[in-house]
This record gives C-alpha cells, sequence and structure tokens, in this order.
C-alpha cells in the first residue's frame, strides 16, 4: 500500500462521506417515509455520478461491461441505507452503531477475503478480529 499524500485521498473522502452520511441518517425528520427520502438521495446521486462520468471523459458503450455486480451493489446500497436510517430511528445511538456494524463486516470480509480472495490471513490479523469482537462485546 503506497503512503503518499495522495494515496490518502480515498480515505479522507471515506471518513470525511462517512461522517457526513450519519449525520445525515440521523437528522433525517422522522416525518418523511425513509424510502421516499432514500429514493430522493439515490437520484441526486445517481445525477452527480453521471455527470462525473462524462466530465472524467466517459464514453458510450459502458453497459456492454457492466455485470451482476452493479445490481448486487444497488441492492447492498438500499439495505445499508434503509437499515441506518430504520435503525436511528428506532434510537440506536449514532456514536456506537457504525462502530458495531463496521466491526461486525469487518470480522465477516476477513473469512471472505481468505475463503474467496486467497488473501493471506497472520496472526495479528486474527488478534485484531478477536479484539473487534471483545470490542463489540464490550459495548453492548
Amino acid at each position: 500500500m503506497s503512503t503518499s499524500v495522495t494515496s490518502f485521498v480515498p480515505i479522507a473522502m471515506i471518513v470525511i462521506g462517512g461522517v457526513l452520511y450519519h449525520v445525515s441518517q440521523k437528522s433525517t425528520p422522522r416525518g418523511v417515509d425513509p424510502f421516499f427520502s432514500l429514493a430522493i438521495s439515490f437520484g441526486l446521486a445517481a445525477v452527480a455520478c453521471v455527470a462525473i462520468y462524462f466530465v472524467r471523459g466517459g464514453a458510450a458503450g459502458q453497459m456492454k461491461v457492466v455485470n451482476w455486480t452493479a445490481i448486487g451493489l444497488a441492492l447492498s446500497v438500499v439495505a445499508i441505507e434503509s437499515g441506518y436510517l430504520i435503525a436511528y430511528r428506532a434510537g440506536f445511538r449514532i456514536n456506537l452503531t457504525s462502530l458495531a456494524c463496521n466491526t461486525a463486516i469487518a470480522v465477516a470480509l476477513i473469512f471472505i477475503g481468505t475463503l474467496l480472495y486467497s488473501e493471506r490471513l497472520a496472526p495479528r490479523n486474527i488478534a485484531g478480529a478477536v479484539l473487534c469482537l471483545i470490542g463489540l462485546t464490550l459495548l453492548r
């Protein structure tokens, strides 16, 4: 993994986007239907992505190379977005919900990375996963 300044740009995007994401989800008015709110958000996100695609010089013909992953990502986005919105409306805390969910996801991805993608799993990775699981139990 590169450690140049530009390699931190995507990490900064994820962190800043993640903070904005959770604050926006937690602050969504209770009176609006969660799926209508998400439809507005997804529509705006789609317009932004298409605009960025064309500004970057995107060309027609991309539909030929899109596969099942676009559908999988769409389903996961709906599940994640609606899951957080419904959890926050049910009273889940913003300061723990993301941590608990992301820890559970990270532990699951350790196994998926090892089994499906032949990624190495070092003893310190296993120790880290165990610490994450201990942390999850401490959050309860």
